[in-house]
């Protein structure tokens, strides 16, 4: 089965017997989370202006500061970058499979346009420098083996700088590719501690790392999937007609801020020689099965090459679109703290 990840992550302190136990931020987790927009049971729970009442989600997100966001899923936290998620999950649900047989000679198939060729291993397709550079690289083969940039280039750095850290901490030659800056945004992300300990094992992170970036921290999570906000409740929603509550003890009960995170890992990559590209849109990807692969980094940047590409730039990753051409999603997988609609009540 085809799923979706939606990862638009929404950390809101709205039951105090969850409070934090510690927190620097006013926008702390311990959160009930829903499928919807609503109001819930608290006296002050709506602004009337106009003739529009805004819900508790909406004023949260308006009064977060704006001058953190980043690139990526989940970069932007604001109310307006929520309505486009809701727009894409609205389009999403409307959409239907199609079938696009690239053996056909006919390039419009139905009314239905070729898929995106952002992955291209057809030398008559993709950038020429880019294919250019692959043949001069073989060319110059040592022992049949040839001289690329790198070893690995990692698309996509908001989370394929800890990736490439712990790739380089193998001892390989690692790029990592970022569109835009490489930080993390304003908001916390959510963990727990043990998947942070995984990452000190492994060398990426250190435990004073850990003592700087979490934020906030709380024994439990309070996950709803609820039709409308009624707290506390029992049952399933055959039982009581309004859905379902839990609590999850020491699981992603940690906030830490991702961008001292991000940055106290890029330093560390960067420090082992590792390389970041910022600023720098992928065009597009040739590969060559004999030789590797070349970035594509646009006509102003010389494409560079390595023998394995990573695509950690999420959802919108325009390799995943290549892939997934056609098809709809079985399913959505509802991470925690992701705001969506549209279900049916069963």
């Amino acid at each position: 089965m085809r799923f979706l990840a939606a990862v638009f992550l929404l950390a809101v302190r709205t039951c105090s017997a969850f409070a934090p136990i510690r927190s620097s931020s006013s926008a702390a987790a311990g959160a009930s989370f829903s499928l919807r927009s609503t109001v819930t049971e608290d006296t002050d729970t709506s602004t009337t202006i106009g003739n529009a009442e805004k819900s508790r989600t909406q004023r949260i997100m308006e009064s977060t500061s704006t001058s953190g966001q980043a690139g990526g899923a989940g970069g932007s936290s604001t109310w307006d970058a929520f309505l486009r998620a809701e727009g894409n999950w609205q389009r999403l649900k409307e959409s239907k499979d199609f079938r696009y047989d690239s053996n056909l000679l006919r390039e419009v198939q139905n009314g239905i346009p070729p898929p995106p060729q952002f992955v291209v291993d057809d030398g008559t397709l993709g950038n020429p420098r880019a294919w250019s550079k692959l043949r001069e690289q073989a060319d110059r083969a040592v022992d049949g083996k040839p001289e690329l940039d790198y070893d690995i280039v990692v698309c996509g750095g908001t989370l394929g700088i800890f990736v490439a850290t712990a790739l380089k901490l193998k001892g390989h030659d690692v790029c990592v590719v970022e569109a835009g800056p490489l930080r993390g945004r304003e908001q916390e992300w959510n963990i727990s501690m043990d998947e942070l300990l995984e990452l000190v094992d492994l060398g990426v992170l250190t435990q004073e790392d850990i003592d700087e970036a979490v934020q906030t921290e709380f024994p439990a999570c309070r996950s709803g999937f609820k039709n409308e906000e009624v707290t506390p409740l029992s049952g399933t929603y055959f039982t009581n007609g309004v859905g379902y509550e839990t609590t999850t003890p020491d699981v992603l009960n940690l906030g830490v801020a991702p961008s001292i995170l991000i940055e106290n890992v890029k330093q560390r990559f960067v420090s082992m020689g590792g390389v970041v590209k910022e600023f720098q849109p992928l065009k597009q990807v040739v590969v060559s099965e004999s030789v590797g692969a070349a970035i594509d980094l646009g006509d102003d940047e010389e494409p560079i090459t390595s023998r394995l590409v990573l695509d950690c730039m999420g959802n919108a990753s325009p390799i995943s679109r290549q892939q997934r051409y056609g098809m709809k999603p079985d399913g959505i997988c509802c991470v925690v703290g992701s705001c969506a609609a549209g279900f049916d009540k069963e």
